[in-house]
């Protein structure tokens, strides 16, 4: 992906996720061209990422729609995870190996890095060390079923909104979970790194259904676009 394309996703992203525009919602090439000052090319680029990563729908002849996420479908989402999840917690604690240990902590470290000295967080920085902690921790439980299961209920367009949602602290208190989760799984206690999973997901789930405050408009009108990281 090119620079131009990583600048559109991102800024549809933000938009969507602020609020600026809401479930069904047309999606012009055109008019995101000229808010977000590049070509359509990357914009196009941008929406397919984005259908990817289920913020968008694009049908042939009617274009890009926001998606929405209706709050039963994600209540029922965040309890399958925190079954599912938290089984794998479980089972990492019998098998993971102090290589796979070692990973996680250090992805745990790189959120604290993320984090550390921060009023406004990197979002983009915690969520991909988050992403591989949790990728890390399905991989040592040394099931490849599981872990399909989990990256199929893992919707990326749920897993953002969540972050933004979360305040600072909020965020360090994820992280606490994951060294608490880890500690756990390396003193083989499965029971306990299981709750503590169960506890971390279901606390995400919470996050998402706090609605977040829209961007305001510039003074010509046009959707004032953050391109300073992460506002919430």
């Amino acid at each position: 992906m090119s620079k131009s394309s990583d600048k559109a996703y991102e800024a549809i992203r933000d938009m969507i996720v602020d609020g600026v525009f809401a479930p069904g919602d047309r999606l012009s090439e055109e008019a995101l061209s000229a808010e977000i000052g590049v070509s359509r090319t990357p914009v196009r680029e941008a929406l397919r990422r984005l259908e990817g990563d289920y913020f968008v729908s694009i049908r042939a002849n009617r274009g890009a729609r926001v998606l929405g996420w209706e709050t039963e479908d994600v209540e029922d989402l965040f309890q399958l995870r925190a079954i599912i999840e938290g089984f794998a917690a479980r089972c990492a604690a019998e098998r993971a190996t102090a290589d796979e240990i070692a990973a996680m902590r250090a992805e745990i470290a790189a959120i604290d890095k993320a984090l550390a000295g921060r009023v406004r967080p990197d979002i983009d920085r915690f969520l991909s060390a988050n992403s591989r902690f949790h990728e890390l921790l399905s991989g040592a439980a040394k099931n490849t079923r599981l872990t399909e299961i989990i990256k199929s209920l893992v919707a990326q367009a749920v897993v953002f909104r969540t972050a933004k949602r979360y305040s600072l602290d909020d965020l360090q208190r994820s992280n606490f979970h994951h060294r608490e989760m880890l500690d756990a799984i390396e003193a083989r206690d499965g029971a306990l790194a299981e709750t503590i999973m169960k506890t971390h997901i279901l606390a995400a789930g919470r996050a998402f259904k706090q609605k977040p405050g829209k961007s305001p408009p510039t003074a010509n009108g046009k959707v004032r676009i953050d391109r300073g990281g992460a506002d919430f």
